[in-house]
């Protein structure tokens, strides 16, 4: 097979744009197994935006820091949330900080966050407003989600604060009611008494949104909370938590006056296989490939079930997944996937939201700078620029062939073998998945291969386009998933046609720009 020009090349994973060899037409090509591409399922139409991500302005210095908002520009995702998550349901507009307050009996998810709060007041103590984060949202190309609080502010507040943002043109047309009151700050015993069930949360939820809907612009939509629960429960819970969550599943019921259930997504090592077999966790190279193979599972026929669950629930409704990051057990814990694991775990949970219809949103939690944090995703490569690790690379790929009205085609591998992910569940993935991604001027196949083998790409032969060269191919390859080393990408252009190396755990994508031909439809747009 020919050889790939390594581009970028840092500890064990490799990003590497392809040079005329590993495109190819001779039969150097043939050396390795070839991979057969087959349709599955219906041509979807997807919306004109859908991928995006959270960008906590109130976390860390963000938006007002030019090198972090051209890398975030770079990304291009679709949406962005304010005021963030948990620290929602206490924002105070008027000042832009939060009010929360901790009692004796408070939970410790409660004194973390006024902990967090105290930080805020220190580092902003001007506050950040929507003002400030519309100006971000829009440098981005980004639209903003908006999470009103329902929780320490009145009806009349939010109105109040609704009514300026109107004046101001800057009501965003997409409303999250509040966030996670199914798990209400770690079930604090106070903030239970304001969300005791789904039937009332509901009712609350209603009269503020009742109220704000006077000011919401033309062909806004609104969502309500849904708990998931089918994610990551076992078939019958027996934990109180387990129960709340779904008892408040089982209790929502689909009304007209709200447009979109939420959900929030977090597989987590201990939930999906138990503890590990030893107290090195699953650090040890038996017990991380154990790991990622529960892992890719729950990613992938887990976001399966839990979306089938909310769609038969409630028949209609968009599903918009507002918090997703498949980062496994406690992100404290030694035992977070490898750089190179998570950039497959991100892809292939990307590629289950994308079989789904209802799904019409989908937010990575979070884009942070903070490489002191387990949900740091870019890293200072000099000069006061920052660099792209492994994961946020491939949502780029993922937001940029995405976003902008395409149409989609899920394929599989002809014949794939499923793995099964050897956790408490019964659930597998397929060793290949891949999608095509059509827009006017622009064509883009991503290809996943989760196996240990590298394969030649032949073109689905009903694709037009394999009669066209590429102008790009690139590759994120980390071939030993247990490295904890990164790299940043490095793009470029191919003149010639034939087939493509699809490296052993890799992501790929072929891109062609330019007048292209449309591919054949395997259905209807949907």
């Amino acid at each position: 097979m020919g050889i790939l020009r390594v581009a970028a090349v840092v500890a064990g994973l490799v990003i590497a744009c392809c040079s005329a060899p590993a495109w190819t037409d001779t039969p150097a090509a043939e050396t390795a197994r070839p991979l057969l591409l087959e349709k599955a399922g219906e041509k979807r139409k997807l919306p004109q935006r859908l991928l995006g991500g959270s960008a906590e302005a109130l976390i860390e210095h963000l938006i007002d820091d030019p090198s972090k908002v051209a890398a975030l520009k770079d990304m291009a995702p679709a949406f962005v949330r304010f005021p963030g998550g948990s620290q929602a349901n206490y924002y105070n507009w008027r000042t832009g900080l939060l009010d929360i307050e901790a009692t004796d009996r408070s939970s410790e998810y409660t004194r973390f966050w006024v902990r967090v709060a105290s930080k805020i007041r220190a580092a902003f103590p001007q506050g950040v407003s929507i003002q400030e984060y519309a100006k971000f949202n829009q440098e981005i190309g980004a639209e903003v989600v908006l999470v009103p609080n329902l929780e320490t502010s009145s009806v009349a507040e939010q109105v109040a604060w609704f009514r300026r943002m109107k004046e101001e043109g800057i009501v965003p047309r997409w409303i999250e009611l509040g966030n996670e009151f199914w798990i209400a700050m770690g079930f604090d015993p106070d903030v239970m008494k304001r969300w005791p069930d789904e039937p009332t949360s509901i009712q609350i939820m209603k009269r503020y949104a009742d109220a704000l809907r006077p000011f919401l612009p033309p062909g806004a939509r609104v969502a309500v909370q849904s708990a998931g629960s089918a994610f990551s429960r076992r078939s019958h819970p027996v934990h109180p938590a387990g129960k709340r969550l779904q008892q408040w599943d089982e209790d929502l019921k689909p009304e007209p006056w709200f447009d979109a259930v939420t959900l929030h997504l977090y597989p987590r090592v201990d939930e999906i296989m138990g503890e590990p077999d030893s107290a090195k966790g699953f650090r040890q190279p038996e017990q991380s490939m154990r790991m990622f193979k529960a892992l890719m599972a729950r990613c992938d026929q887990g976001v399966d079930r839990v979306v089938d669950d909310t769609r038969r629930r409630l028949p209609g409704k968009e599903i918009w997944i507002t918090e997703w990051n498949p980062r496994g057990g406690d992100y404290k814990t030694p035992d977070e996937p490898s750089p190179g694991m998570l950039a497959q775990l991100v892809s292939r949970m990307t590629f289950a939201f994308l079989r789904h219809q209802e799904v019409t949103m989908s937010l990575y939690f979070t884009f942070n700078f903070n490489r002191g944090s387990a949900h740091c995703v870019f890293y200072q490569e000099g000069q006061g620029r920052f660099a792209p690790v492994p994961l946020a690379v491939a949502l780029s790929w993922f937001h940029q062939a995405a976003n902008g009205g395409a149409t989609y085609q899920r394929f599989i591998e002809a014949g794939g073998r499923a793995v099964p992910g050897g956790g408490v569940r019964e659930e597998s993935y397929l060793e290949v998945e891949a999608g095509l991604f059509s827009t006017s001027g622009r064509v883009t196949l991503i290809v996943q291969n989760c196996s240990p083998e590298t394969r030649v790409l032949q073109i689905p032969r009903d694709l037009s386009l394999s009669t066209k060269a590429p102008s790009l191919v690139e590759t994120l390859a980390a071939p030993d998933l247990t490295s904890t080393k990164m790299a940043s990408p490095v793009k470029g252009a191919l003149e010639s046609g034939g087939h493509v190396q699809i490296p052993p755990y890799s992501l790929t994508r072929i891109v062609w720009t330019g007048t292209v031909d449309a591919p054949a439809s395997s259905g209807p747009d949907n």
